[in-house]
């Protein structure tokens, strides 16, 4: 199993993601990924199902984004709850936490090992980052009502 973790380990660290391991009673082996813009994404073999990877992110509101949400108007709150959770649907994406109150949005994507390929595990990677971007930004249009900062859409080559 400590093949499988390295591998994954030196995908990531191809990609420019910042390693480290973490315990975990449930887990063979946990590894949090952070990237430049610091979004946290955590990778993990479960005891229980050894055949499957897990890959988990949080977003956690602020305390001042909380009490912003909280007062919105029912409607709006009501709209921005939905459109999320069908943004995230549409990425693919299992999810968490999208109701009142609303702390964090736990977002879950799965490999299977027999599927366990660089290209398929960075897709699925990709994803969670995706989703994570995609929550921050629902929330700043939603909350601050202003444009999302600027992410590069366009592939760089080094």
């Amino acid at each position: 199993m400590e093949e499988v973790r390295d591998k994954i380990q030196n995908w990531l660290m191809s990609e420019g993601w910042q390693i480290s391991e973490q315990a975990h009673p449930d887990l063979k082996w946990l590894v949090r990924a952070e990237d430049a813009g610091q979004r946290r994404i955590l990778v993990g073999q479960s005891k229980a199902r050894e055949d499957l990877i897990y890959l988990e992110a949080r977003v956690s509101l602020s305390e001042e984004h909380r009490r912003k949400f909280e007062n919105l108007p029912e409607g709006k709150r009501r709209e921005s709850l939905w459109s999320l959770r069908f943004r995230l649907l549409q990425m693919n994406l299992d999810f968490a936490g999208v109701a009142e109150p609303m702390d964090a949005v736990i977002l879950t994507q799965r490999i299977y090992m027999d599927g366990l390929t660089k290209d398929a595990f960075i897709q699925r990677f990709l994803m969670v980052r995706n989703a994570v971007i995609a929550v921050i930004w629902s929330a700043i249009q939603n909350l601050e009502g202003v444009e999302p900062p600027a992410e590069s859409s366009e592939p760089t080559l080094q």
